[in-house]
C-alpha cells in the first residue's frame, strides 16, 4: 500500500457533511455565546474586571459543570453520532434531545453511530429543537392564559413524576429493544449490574458526606462511574454472561 493511499479515509457522505458543518456550526455558536455578553456589557459600559469574573464562586461552579460537560460528551456522543453537534448547541440533552434521538432510532430499527442512525437522530433532534422554540414562543404569548393551569395542585403533582416516567420508559425500551435490528443481546438484563455497583457507591458516599457536598461532586462522580460501567460490561461480555449474536442465529436456536 502506497503512502498516498494510507492518507485516504473513506467516510459516508452524510457523516462527512454532518461533521464538517457541525464543527462550523459549533464554532459559530460558541462565538455568539461568548461575544454576546461582552457586546451587551460594552454597550452599557459595565464590563467587569477579571477579578470580579474569576472568583471563588465562579471556580466552585466551574468545578461542577466542567466535569459534567466532559462526561456528557463522552457518554452521549457514541449514541448521538454526528447529531451531537446540533444536540450540544441546542441543549436540554438528557431531558429531551437524547430520548427523542434514541426513540427515533428505535422506531426506525437503526443502530446508533451508523450513517442511517446519524441521519435519523439528526432529524429527531432538529424537529425537537424546532418544536421547543414553537412551544416556548406560544407559551410566551399565552402566559396570561395558561399560567393558572400550572398552579393547579394536580399539575404540580404530575410534574414531579415527568423525569422518572421519562427515564423509566427509556429503560424499559432499552431492554425491549435488544431483540430488534440485525443483532440480539442475550441476557441484556445483566446490564443492571453496573447500575447496582454505581448506586451502591453513590449511597456509600452519601452516607459519608452530606448531600450538598455530594451534589458538588456530581461531575466527578459521572467521570468515575463511566469506567466502572464500561469495564464491568466488558468483563461480562468476555465471560460470556452477555452475548451479542446474529438475530437469525438466535431465532434458529429457539
Amino acid at each position: 500500500m502506497s503512502k498516498e493511499s494510507k492518507k485516504i479515509t473513506i467516510t459516508d457522505p452524510f457523516q462527512a457533511w454532518a461533521h464538517k458543518w457541525g464543527r462550523i456550526g459549533t464554532l459559530i455558536a460558541l462565538i455568539y455565546m461568548i461575544a454576546l455578553p461582552f457586546v451587551v456589557l460594552a454597550v452599557y459600559g459595565c464590563i467587569p474586571s477579571f477579578g470580579e469574573v474569576i472568583n471563588l464562586g465562579t471556580i466552585s461552579i466551574l468545578m461542577i459543570y466542567i466535569p459534567v460537560g466532559i462526561s456528557e460528551a463522552i457518554s452521549y456522543t457514541p449514541i448521538l453520532g454526528s447529531s451531537s453537534y446540533l444536540t450540544f448547541i441546542t441543549g436540554n440533552i438528557m431531558n429531551l434531545k437524547l430520548p427523542c434521538a434514541v426513540n427515533a432510532m428505535k422506531l426506525a430499527k437503526k443502530e446508533p453511530n451508523t450513517p442511517e442512525g446519524d441521519a435519523i437522530s439528526s432529524v429527531a433532534v432538529a424537529v425537537s429543537s424546532i418544536m421547543t422554540v414553537v412551544i416556548l414562543a406560544l407559551a410566551a404569548l399565552l402566559t396570561a392564559w395558561i399560567s393558572p393551569i400550572f398552579e393547579l395542585p394536580s399539575v404540580k403533582t404530575a410534574s414531579n413524576y415527568l423525569i422518572p416516567a421519562l427515564f423509566g420508559s427509556l429503560t424499559l425500551g432499552l431492554f425491549g429493544s435488544t431483540n430488534t435490528g440485525k443483532k440480539v443481546v442475550k441476557n441484556g438484563v445483566m446490564g443492571v449490574l453496573p447500575v447496582i455497583i454505581i448506586v451502591s457507591i453513590i449511597a456509600l458516599l452519601a452516607r459519608i458526606g452530606s448531600g450538598s457536598s455530594l451534589f458538588g461532586m456530581i461531575g466527578f462522580l459521572i467521570l468515575f462511574m463511566l469506567p466502572i460501567a464500561i469495564i464491568s460490561s466488558r468483563i461480562m461480555w468476555k465471560k460470556g454472561i452477555i452475548k451479542v449474536v446474529d438475530r437469525d442465529a438466535d431465532s434458529a436456536e429457539k
